[in-house]
């Protein structure tokens, strides 16, 4: 059987028709999450980009692979396999498009191709779907019937700046983003990333300074209705939408899908201005780390919905075992083939999650039972408090902090938080939380000492 995973980066489940969003954002997705098997609870063990694929093809969590960061200096721990290598091993040719062999070096391992894409932009998260489908449906027209493959492909569309082609723009936005009337994008102007991207510029103001450049393209002088950016997101959504809908009829033209499980996967979401984050993918809020998951096996005929609890160090697993390859004990994922099947397993985990992440703000979540506690590690710029609770099913927005009101609650998740910390050091042979040993990334670094000399605080 042939695999092909497809990431589409920040993502948030939010977002899609499947998982309820109000806006016909991604007809086509819907279409095919209709009838695979969707899992409405997946959650990721840790955020950002490298830390979250980290996990995704290790099938190991943060606290054991060691990358608690995106753009960090610490290397993955040694012996980490990647299920491409493995894969590759059993005979799978295994292939890629997608930016992350040129993030980190681990990432190089175990592709046999690493394909690029038909076209780059500046920056490696700007490659757009038609420069994705450009490399990738050539290269899948090529197949031959004995060449059993395994394809990763990975979609930036969502991703930071939200450029949709122009007629895209209006697709979900009516009125005039830069009204006196709109206030809600103002306080970004207080923000740190305000300083990159209201008034930095690089000469195509491609990233730095990009939210200039949309507010320039949509004729206004400053943006400041924040709809009209959340409006942008949703476009590039749709426009990946369609080219998903070009790749999946290939493979139908083709003839592969007969013979190919298809898995959609996001790394991690996106905040779009809750929480005073802007349009980012940093506070380990459900918009971030509620990631869309479903795939389909081939031939199945009807779809499934799955509530039980699922995080990204199944995917690894699930993807060995659906090609009869050993699973290294190591890997601590769960495979996800049960619910393919249509069975239920019952000893399945629970709904409890140990989240992390240590990029812009360097703290741990423990999300159970209907509430989640975050705790810092350090000060984040955002001066958030260094502990926040919340009720989720009350209170989805999680904008209520209950720290205070429920404080024994609030006592008793932060001793368990602390433990499973202590107990997973233990369990991989580290002494020390690789969150305080790493310190922040080099990136949130940068923005404390523009913090500092801008006198923020």
């Amino acid at each position: 059987m042939n695999i092909i995973l497809i990431s589409l980066d920040t993502l948030t489940a939010g977002h899609l028709g499947s998982y309820g969003y109000w806006k016909n954002t991604s007809p086509n997705l819907d279409k095919f999450a209709e009838g695979a098997t969707l899992f409405e609870n997946c959650f990721a063990p840790g955020i950002p980009t490298q830390p979250c694929y980290t996990t995704t093809f290790s099938g190991r969590v943060p606290l054991d692979h060691g990358i608690v960061a995106h753009s960090g200096t610490f290397d993955v721990r040694p012996g980490v396999v990647f299920a491409q290598e493995l894969l590759a091993d059993a005979g799978y040719h295994t292939a890629c498009v997608s930016s992350l062999p040129k993030m980190k070096p681990w990432f190089k391992r175990g592709w046999k191709e690493d394909i690029p894409p038909a076209k780059t932009g500046r920056y490696l998260q700007m490659m757009t779907a038609e420069s994705i489908n450009g490399a990738a449906i050539p290269w899948l027209k090529d197949r031959k019937p004995d060449d059993s493959f395994f394809l990763f492909l990975h979609y930036w569309d969502v991703h930071t700046p939200y450029f949709a082609p122009m007629e895209y723009r209006n697709r979900f936005y009516s009125g005039d983003p830069g009204s006196a009337d709109m206030t809600s994008f103002l306080p970004f102007d207080k923000d740190p990333f305000a300083e990159w991207w209201l008034r930095a510029k690089d000469d195509q103001g491609a990233f730095s300074g990009w939210i200039s450049r949309l507010a320039h393209e949509a004729g206004v002088e400053k943006i400041t209705d924040a709809e009209y950016i959340v409006a942008q997101y949703d476009a590039e959504l749709a426009y990946m939408d369609e080219y998903l809908a070009e790749l999946l009829n290939v493979l139908k033209e083709t003839g592969l899908e007969e013979d190919t499980f298809i898995m959609f996967m996001a790394d991690h979401g996106e905040e779009m201005y809750e929480h005073g984050i802007f349009f980012d993918h940093h506070g380990l809020y459900d918009p971030n780390i509620h990631t869309p998951l479903f795939a389909k096996l081939p031939g199945q005929a009807e779809g499934r919905r799955i509530s039980r609890h699922v995080r990204h160090e199944d995917i690894a697993v699930t993807l060995l075992d659906l090609a009869g390859v050993d699973v290294p004990d190591e890997m601590e994922g769960m495979s996800l083939i049960p619910f393919l099947r249509g069975e239920s397993p019952d000893d399945w985990r629970d709904d409890s999650l140990l989240t992390e992440e240590n990029s812009w703000m360097s703290k741990w979540a423990l999300r159970k039972g209907g509430f989640k506690l975050i705790k810092a590690r350090a000060k984040d710029w955002h001066n958030y408090p260094p502990r926040e609770l919340y009720h989720i099913p009350s209170d989805p927005g999680e904008t209520h902090n209950l720290v205070e009101a429920e404080s024994k609650l609030a006592d008793e998740m932060d001793a368990e938080l602390e433990a499973r910390v202590s107990e997973g050091l233990k369990k991989y042979g580290r002494t020390v939380d690789p969150i305080i040993e790493q310190g922040l990334s080099p990136m949130g670094l940068r923005a404390w000492d523009w913090i500092k000399q801008s006198k923020y605080w």
